[in-house]
């Protein structure tokens, strides 16, 4: 037999819902987790921050619970993986029609975006070994190239 709310339980569960889908509303695209915090959702869903932590302690628990896995991890391939993505996509699309048509296009794609990628790393880990206050061995080669 399952136990009725009463109404303050009620409309504890409905706000949490509430805050749920507010949050898979605004997390919903790859990039949009660490963009998007608790005042948004807040403000989405039309409540106060208060209400949204006096549901979930975090961020990340409210991630939790709308996701049920854990928060994503910033980095640059997590920012990256949009463009990456729409990379790909174009990648396969061009593949599919007529490829024999721009036998190279793959390859530059390809490319372009390892340089991309390269780039942004060796950029964060010589800001983190500033930070740090030493430059690491590919930071100084960067700053050469």
């Amino acid at each position: 037999m399952t136990e009725r709310l009463n109404k303050r339980q009620l409309a504890k569960a409905n706000t949490r819902a509430k805050v749920i889908d507010g949050a898979k509303a605004l997390w919903k695209e790859p990039g949009t987790y660490h963009v998007n915090g608790i005042r948004e959702i807040a403000a989405l869903i039309g409540m106060s921050t208060g209400a949204v932590f006096a549901n979930f302690e975090s961020k990340d628990d409210l991630w939790r619970a709308a996701f049920d896995c854990e928060p994503p991890i910033d980095s640059v391939l997590t920012r990256a993986a949009p463009a990456l993505y729409k990379a790909l996509q174009d990648l396969v699309d061009a593949c599919s029609v007529e490829p024999e048509a721009q036998p190279l296009y793959p390859a530059l794609v390809a490319a372009n975006l390892l340089d991309q990628v390269k780039e942004k790393l060796l950029d964060e880990e010589a800001a983190r070994a500033v930070a740090c206050g030493g430059e690491s061995a590919s930071a100084v080669l960067h700053m050469a190239a």
